[in-house]
Order: C-alpha cells, then structure tokens, then sequence
C-alpha cells in the first residue's frame, strides 16, 4: 500500500515512464475527509478512463470546511486511498488547489464528480482554472455521474464538532434561510460603499524559546529564533472587509518615515484606498508580542508598545475633521475601530457622530487605555460590537446581567443593534429596532491564537447590519468570520470570502 504513496517530484518522473509504455494517466483530486461509497465509484469510473488513476490529496493546512475539519488528518486519509485497489498512486498536493498537481501529474484526463459540471456553483471559482491548466498538456476534464454522497453531510451526522447549542441555532437558521439566500446576501456586500476610521497597527510576533530562570535574577529568560510580521488594526479590518465589498477606503495614521510603509503597501489589499495621515514625529505603531511556539500552540508572554502617545498633531486633526465632514455621508457604512492608541481624540469622535451614514463603532480597552477608551465617548451608533467586559466598562456595571447593561449602553448610545462578543460562549445580541435578545453560538471547535477574532466579527457583522441584514444572520456571519480567524496565527492572514463560503455550506449541509 505505502509503495503507492509518492511526492510530488516522484510521481512526475514515474509518470513519465508510464507515459513513454503509452499508458493514459488519470487524475482526482479532493480532500476526501471520510471516505465513503460515494469516492469508491467516482474513483472506479475514473480508473476506466485510463491505465493509471493519481489521486492528489489537500493537505490539512488547507482544508477550510469548517469547525473540525478535517476530521481525519492527512496522514489517514492518503492511507485509506492508498488501500483502494482502483487507485495506482496518491500524492499530497503542497498548496489550496489542484493547480501545482495538475502541472506535475500532467493528466490526460482529470476526473470531477458531476457536482463540478456548472462551474457557477463551483464556490473556489477553481475548477475553470484546473481545466486551463489540463488542457495546457493535452488533457480534458471529464466528469462522473452516479450516486453523490455528501462528506459534510455525513460528517455532521456522525461525526460533527459543535455544541448541541450550535446544532439547535443552525437547524433553526436552516428554516429561515436556505444556502443559496445566504451566498446571494454575502455577494450582495460587494455593493457597499464603507470608509473605515482607526488606528494602524503593525503587529509583530517574536519567536522564542525559554531558557528558564536567570541566574542573576528572577526574570526569564528566551532565545529569540525567528520573527513575523503582520497588518493589524484598522488595516487587518481593511482586508478583511476588502474580500466582501468592492469600495473601501481607510483613513488612518502612519508614521511620515515608517519602517513599516512598504510592508504596508505590498500587503494592503489592492482594492483598498488608503487615505493617510502622516505623523512627522512617530513612526506607525507597532506590537511586539514575544511568543513561545510549540507546533501550533502560541503562548505569548510579554507584549511591547512602540508609542502610546497622542499621534496627531493639530493639523492633523483639522485635515481628518476636514475630510470626515466633506466625505463620510457619501459612504454606505462608515465603519469606526477605535484602539486607542492616539489616533481618535475627543474632537474627532464628536465629528464623527455627527455622520448620517450608518455607523458602526467597535471601542477597544487594552493596556494602554484601560478605563479612559470607551463607546460612551462618541455620541451616537447604529452598530456597536464590544467584548464583555469593554460593554460593562462603558456602562460603569461590573454586576448586572449582560443583556442589562447591553441595553443601558443602546439607550445611551441611541444604538439600534449591540453585540457583545463573549469568547467561547458565542455572543449577545440585542436589536431593540428588531426586537432581538439572543445568544449566537460560538462555531470554532479549536483555537490556534484568539488575537484579532473579535476584528473579524465586528467586519463581517458591521457590513451585513449596514445591508439592513438580520441582526441574528449579521451575527451569526460576523461569528463565523471568528471562527475561521483563530485558526490563523495573529493577523497573518484576513478572512478569505471563499473559506466563509466553504464553512457556511458545510454546516448547511
């Protein structure tokens, strides 16, 4: 069975000496996560299209199908391939699509399942790019049609992650909503026009690795091995709402002679407009956080500030009240993620609540603000999406049930629609415009690093409430943005539209 199993570079070569006997070479390729009577005949109707049927496999860093998935790592799914008779050899790709296989493998025929022969209902997009890539060798794409079985569908059956809690909110979403409404509502964001407002962020992860106590002291002590950097901020939040709508522009802060301008530049998604406010004195600022790595496990231990000063100076200011007054009424949502960090002061959030578009503000404490950056600092919202404790924070409460203070703070605020995001518990809604008072599930069954989840829901949410979209559905997208985004380390990369799509059709399956 294991002679079966190759590398990428191995099955070229002994392809090619297949190819020179005149063997007709026959690829699949998939995730194959539970492999069931479904893939047993796809696969022995590929075989008959050739000599040699090639299996390529998804590697497990890129399967994005949801909570729990994959439920069989790669290393026993390629052997439970490998044990089928029809199959000749099976290889693990090394990236998302089929593309880099298909250029090694060079198929005469790549075989889909019948599910693939529209390419509008291929939710990758991919599946027209595998076909140019097959025809480049002279290949042709052909499809089975037998009995479908569902992986997903049976996975949720038998084998599925979620709380009973989530199962009992994804049931009753099913009858509000089918799938199609819910990628139609999803596409229909790209409509929006939004202009986000907060401070940029770079944030930096120092690998290390812990040396134990020093012995001149009782600090500790780590070996620094390797460093990434990525996009936080108001600029993360760019990205991830650029991947659902096509107009975005980000008002932001940067330091006149950054370090950090041409990182930022080359990673900020293109469809981005990025209008700066420079700083002559700090440069942008950054996070350091000092992090232990064990495999995927991330256990930070200390965090540094570059400033934590006021970063605008007068004319900064006048240049940020100048183009909120002049601009931000032309914007579908303008959309506030406010850090405190020096960027948003009293007079800018006074101008700011004076905007007519719809208004999302999202108010963070952390450690450079605790107790002075709160919601209740900005007149008005139409959307408000806090933590926990940054909610009770605002409302001075530290004891009163969360549904209590959620609605002092929407009184207050003169606020249609709150959400508290509370960690594994999911979050709180509240939508007094609706009539809502619920609590949204949490659907991540695993965590790799929590930091910038609750940016990726206030996205996701923020756009969907500003498309006059359910409260419930808002939250509900905003929650799955979270639960793909702690499975990303730090805000190394944004939420991808196409893994969101894979989720939700997962779990609708």
């Amino acid at each position: 069975m294991h002679n079966k199993i190759k590398s990428l570079e191995e099955i070229e070569n002994i392809l090619k000496e297949h190819k020179k006997h005149g063997d007709t070479i026959v690829q699949c390729h998939g995730v194959f996560d539970l492999l069931h009577p479904g893939h047993i005949r796809h696969f022995k109707q590929a075989k008959k299209r050739g000599d040699k049927l090639v299996v390529s496999i998804t590697p497990d860093k890129f399967v994005n199908k949801g909570p729990g998935r994959p439920a069989f790592n790669e290393k026993l799914r390629i052997e439970a391939i490998a044990a089928l008779s029809s199959v000749d050899y099976v290889v693990m790709n090394d990236s998302k699509d089929a593309i880099n296989a298909i250029k090694h493998i060079k198929p005469n025929f790549y075989v889909k399942g019948r599910e693939y022969n529209d390419p509008k209902k291929d939710i990758t997009g991919k599946i027209v790019d595998e076909e140019i890539e097959v025809k480049k060798n002279g290949g042709q794409i052909y499809f089975t049609d037998d009995i479908t079985f569902s992986s997903s569908s049976l996975l949720n059956k038998y084998v599925d992650p979620l709380s009973e809690t989530a199962k009992r909110f994804i049931e009753k979403l099913k009858n509000e909503y089918t799938i199609d409404q819910i990628k139609e509502k999803i596409d229909k964001l790209a409509n929006l026009k939004v202009l986000i407002i907060g401070d940029a962020i770079i944030d930096e992860y120092q690998y290390v690795d812990s040396l134990g106590q020093s012995a001149k002291g009782q600090h500790l002590v780590a070996s620094c091995k390797d460093r990434e950097r990525f996009l936080g901020g108001s600029l993360i939040i760019a990205n991830h709402m650029s991947e659902f709508s096509s107009d975005v522009t980000l008002l932001t802060n940067l330091g006149k002679d950054c370090d950090h301008l041409n990182f930022i530049n080359e990673n900020l998604n293109d469809n981005v407009k990025l209008e700066s406010i420079f700083h002559e004195k700090y440069s942008t600022l950054l996070k350091k956080r000092y992090v232990l790595k064990d495999g995927t496990n991330l256990t930070k231990l200390f965090e540094t500030y570059s400033s934590n000063d006021d970063l605008l100076n007068q004319k900064n200011i006048v240049d940020v009240k100048k183009f909120i007054h002049e601009n931000a009424n032309s914007y579908d949502l303008v959309l506030v993620c406010d850090f405190g960090n020096g960027f948003l002061n009293k007079e800018l959030k006074k101008e700011i609540s004076k905007v007519h578009s719809f208004l999302a503000i999202n108010s963070q404490i952390n450690s450079g603000n605790r107790g002075y950056n709160v919601v209740t600092q900005y007149e008005r919202a139409d959307f408000i999406s806090l933590n926990g404790p940054e909610i009770r924070l605002a409302a001075h409460d530290k004891e009163s049930a969360i549904e209590d203070v959620t609605k002092k703070i929407a009184k207050k605020m003169r606020c249609g629609s709150i959400c508290v995001t509370l960690g594994v518990k999911g979050s709180y809604c509240f939508s007094s415009l609706n009539h809502i008072s619920q609590i949204i599930p949490a659907f991540a069954t695993n965590s790799i690093d929590r930091v910038g989840a609750g940016d990726s829901f206030f996205s996701l949410s923020a756009l969907c409430m500003a498309s006059r979209y359910s409260p419930i559905l808002s939250s509900y997208i905003g929650a799955i943005a979270a639960a793909i985004d702690v499975n990303i380390v730090g805000n190394k990369e944004h939420v991808k539209k196409e893994e969101m799509l894979k989720f939700l059709v997962r779990m609708f399956k």
